[in-house]
């Protein structure tokens, strides 16, 4: 410095940029899965209603994308990955390395990101040596744009069927919109299964399932008649479901939601079979070609209902058929063991119903579950089914265990369908609306507790309540006897009443011939009397 000025301050040192925040943990439904070890979701359980779940999920997505790097590889091998030749063509979320569970969906900040950081390796100038440079920096903007372009019509089908549900999609909603998109499209199965009723569903049930459909904060403000038109009556809704954008957001969320999504479109499949005569629309094809885990569930799901109408070797050996006994078909020792028990501890259909988060109902389904697995494995030929329901390392576990959580065992299963399992094995006794799950039991009828159920207190319900029929059966015959003695002394007092009528009706007829009989000689008599006298006046006067 000049002599006389006074020294000037050294610079302040750079700020150092603050370490980036920890990606949150992926977020769960509220009370969905404490209650149940090793399964993170259990049966329809309404992950796209909970506010908070979704945001999380979107924060989530957000903290994952800003932690992303794209590692770009030597030009060579990026140039081989994204034209590996052979005929073989890499998908665009493959080229530009996104979408997926682990990150869960993107938007266009991410697609340019990910784009300038492959081009720049990729561009031919800087790879005059590799003749498929060219080819594969094409191939790069092409799917960038091809991404670009999903990503706006996945945006129009979330309007659709926000609009549809009668919602609005929010900016943070399109930002990045698959994850909105799939729970949107989760939300109008469930609407539609709420209101058409699966199982057996008296007229009582659906016409409280109507006020619960209307009075859940699940469905916004839908209404129930339109929705159901546009799905049953009109492609467009059901189109979506065979389209690319929601299959892109399919595989952007997370294992336990994709299973629960294709119970979901299994299901309804069956309703729509069930309201028009075993048939369904030819859209259908189209949305089974777009989603083809279901035919594993499907073929998994008929080996179970096999099982439940498999007769035993005692029954074989004692019955011709199947259909021999006048109650109809009997089911297996197996299936009516677990169809007792869903009957015991499900409400009267006639009087209410249990909703699916209810704790009673979820250590049945597991329980169920697990029997239903043990099964499976034994057969041997059910290991890629069940790989449908199996938990990823991602899950809720591994996040707890990479957070310093030791003490959280991993979670085997991503999904368990406990609804599918219940219209399986209880068919003809289970139903499920938009007000829970109930059984076809009588009017009144108790629920008993999962401890007391599989301790075998629902046989000895059974039992009483068979003796209590039988009384009310006695019961009723004698009633029935003496209202037939009554009948019989109704219709002999009848008779005899008629008959009376009859000899009165009678009397008064031979009554009124008599007098009509002596009115007619009386008129004979004046007739003959007149006559005589006209003659004897013209002799007279002759």
């Amino acid at each position: 410095p000049a002599v006389g000025t006074p020294p000037v301050a050294p610079p302040p040192p750079p700020a150092q940029r603050p370490p980036a925040p920890a990606a949150p943990k992926r977020p769960r439904a509220r009370g969905a899965s404490e209650q149940v070890s090793g399964v993170e979701f259990l049966g329809d359980e309404a992950w796209f209603a909970d506010a908070e779940l979704c945001r999380g999920l979107r924060q989530a997505v957000a903290a994952a994308h800003a932690e992303q790097k794209i590692l770009v590889g030597a030009p060579a091998d990026e140039i081989r990955r994204i034209c590996p030749g052979g005929g073989r063509v890499i998908l665009a979320g493959g080229v530009l390395r996104l979408g997926g569970a682990h990150l869960g969906g993107y938007g266009e900040t991410d697609i340019s990101y990910a784009y300038r950081q492959l081009s720049r390796a990729l561009h031919p100038d800087k790879n005059p040596d590799i003749p498929e440079a060219p080819d594969a920096f094409k191939r790069l903007s092409e799917a960038a744009d091809e991404l670009r372009q999903g990503l706006n019509e996945a945006r129009d089908v979330l309007k659709a069927l926000c609009t549809a549900m009668g919602g609005a999609a929010t900016p943070e909603m399109l930002e990045r919109p698959q994850e909105a998109l799939f729970a949107e499209a989760t939300r109008i199965l469930y609407a539609v299964l709420a209101l058409s009723g699966e199982g057996e569903v008296p007229g009582t049930a659906l016409t409280r399932a109507l006020a619960a459909f209307t009075s859940s904060p699940a469905y916004y403000s839908c209404s129930a008649q339109v929705l159901l038109s546009e799905w049953y009556d009109q492609p467009r809704l059901l189109d979506v479901f065979a389209g690319m954008p929601l299959r892109a957001a399919y595989d952007s969320a997370p294992k336990r939601f994709r299973a629960q999504f294709l119970c979901a479109l299994n299901r309804a499949t069956l309703a729509e079979a069930k309201r028009q005569s075993d048939c369904v629309r030819g859209n259908w094809q189209a949305v089974m070609a777009q989603f083809p885990e279901m035919g594993l569930w499907r073929d998994l799901r008929e080996k179970l209902r096999l099982r439940v109408w498999e007769r035993d070797e005692e029954d074989r050996q004692s019955k011709g058929s199947k259909w021999d006994d006048d109650e109809g078909p009997q089911v297996s020792t197996w299936a009516k063991t677990w169809r007792e028990r869903i009957r015991a501890l499900l409400p009267s259909s006639s009087d209410s119903a249990a909703p699916a988060t209810d704790p009673e109902v979820r250590q049945l389904s597991a329980a169920l579950w697990k029997d239903v697995v043990e099964w499976a494995r034994a057969k041997g030929d059910a290991e890629r089914h069940l790989q449908l329901f199996t938990a990823e390392p991602s899950g809720r576990a591994g996040l707890l265990r990479a957070s310093g959580d030791a003490s959280s065992d991993p979670d085997e299963w991503a999904y368990a369908p406990a609804v599918d399992l219940f219209l399986a094995i209880g068919e003809g006794t289970f139903g499920i609306t938009a007000e829970g799950l109930f059984a076809e039991n009588r009017p009144g009828h108790e629920r008993i507790s999962f401890a007391d159920v599989m301790a075998g207190k629902c046989k000895e319900r059974r039992d009483r309540d068979k003796k209590d029929k039988e009384k009310g059966k006695d019961k009723k015959d004698k009633d029935k006897d003496k209202d037939d003695d009554d009948d019989d002394r109704k219709r002999r007092k009848e008779e005899s009443r008629d008959r009376r009528r009859k000899d009165s009706r009678s009397r008064s007829r031979r009554g009124d011939r008599r007098s009509r009989d002596r009115r007619s000689r009386d008129r004979r008599s004046r007739d003959r009397r007149s006559r005589d006298r006209r003659s004897r006046d013209h002799r007279s006067r002759d």
